[in-house]
C-alpha cells in the first residue's frame, strides 16, 4: 500500500467517526427544539450534513441513536457524584457540590433525558437501559447512606429504599424542572434538592423530651 492510499484511508476512518459525532450532536441539537417523537431520521439526517446510507453505518435506526445518547449521558451521572460517594470528611458539603454538578449536567443534558424517560415507557430495550441506570445510581447512594449510617452522621433505618426514593425524585423533579416544558433555573433546582437531600440524611434525630 503507498503512502497516499494509507493517508485516504485514514481520512475515511477520520470522516466516518466525525459523522457518528455529527449524528449524535445533530439529535442533541434538534431535542433542545422539539421532542423526540416528533424528530425523523430526515431531521437528523438534515441536520449533521451526513447522508442516510452513513447513518446506518453508525446505528441501526433511531432507537439505536437514543440507546447510545443515553449510554454517554450515563457515565456522565455514574460521576456526577464520586466525591459524595467516596469517604469524606465533610459529606454535607459534597453531597452539596455534588446536587449542583447533577443539575449543571441536566440543563447541559435535560432534554434528552427527558427524551429517554418518556421512550422508556413504552420500549422495553430503552426501558430497561434507563432502569438500569437509576438502579446503579440508587445502589451507591445506599452505600454511601449505610456508610454514614456506620459512622454515626445519618439516621436513615432503610437505606436501599431511602436511596431509591431520592434517586427517582430526582428524576422527576429535574424532569419538571430543567425538562421540555420549564425554564427552572438550574441553581433554584439544585437549592431545592440540596434542602431535602440533606434534611432527610443528615438532619439530627429529635428525641421525645424525658
Amino acid at each position: 500500500m503507498t503512502a497516499r492510499q494509507s493517508d485516504l484511508q485514514a481520512r475515511r476512518r477520520e470522516h466516518r467517526r466525525n459523522a457518528r459525532r455529527r449524528l449524535l450532536d445533530a439529535a442533541h441539537s434538534l431535542l433542545e427544539q422539539k421532542s423526540w417523537t416528533e424528530i425523523s431520521l430526515d431531521d437528523i439526517t438534515s441536520a449533521a450534513e451526513v447522508a442516510r446510507t452513513a447513518f446506518y453505518r453508525h446505528f441501526d435506526d433511531r432507537q439505536h441513536l437514543l440507546m447510545t445518547m443515553l449510554s454517554d449521558v450515563g457515565l456522565e451521572l455514574d460521576h456526577v457524584a464520586d466525591n459524595w460517594l467516596a469517604e469524606s470528611d465533610d459529606p454535607v458539603a459534597e453531597l452539596r457540590r455534588s446536587l449542583e454538578a447533577l443539575t449543571a449536567l441536566w440543563g447541559e443534558h435535560g432534554r434528552l433525558i427527558e427524551a429517554i424517560s418518556d421512550t422508556a415507557r413504552h420500549d422495553p430495550e430503552i426501558g430497561a437501559l434507563y432502569r438500569e441506570l437509576a438502579d446503579r445510581l440508587a445502589e451507591r447512594t445506599a452505600r454511601r447512606i449505610e456508610a454514614d449510617v456506620a459512622a454515626g452522621r445519618s439516621h436513615i433505618t432503610d437505606p436501599h429504599e431511602v436511596a431509591r426514593a431520592l434517586t427517582w425524585m430526582n428524576e422527576r423533579y429535574l424532569i419538571a424542572a430543567l425538562g421540555q416544558q420549564s425554564s427552572t433555573d438550574p441553581a433554584t433546582a439544585a437549592a431545592a434538592l440540596t434542602t431535602i437531600w440533606i434534611n432527610t440524611l443528615y438532619a439530627p434525630v429529635e428525641r421525645d423530651p424525658e
